[in-house]
């Protein structure tokens, strides 16, 4: 995963759960991977007109998550 704060700042981490696994842990895996497509789907819409390469950068981690739920 990237250390990058502007893809995974360290308010998405109490102790040792990290927000994605609440989340997934919550939601279920089919849901949880919606959610994940549904973010990439919004950064790659908006990068252009928000945040640009951060946008880039917020997709590629979502995708790389949804990626992971394959494994």
């Amino acid at each position: 995963m990237t250390e990058d704060p502007a893809v995974t700042p360290s308010y998405y981490k109490k102790g040792a759960l990290e927000c994605y696994e609440v989340i997934r842990a919550s939601m279920g895996d089919i849901k949880y991977q919606g959610f994940l497509w549904g973010n990439v789907q919004k950064y790659l819409w908006r990068w252009e007109q928000k945040n640009g390469k951060q946008d880039l950068e917020k997709a590629v981690e979502y995708l790389s998550k949804l990626i992971e739920t394959l494994d």
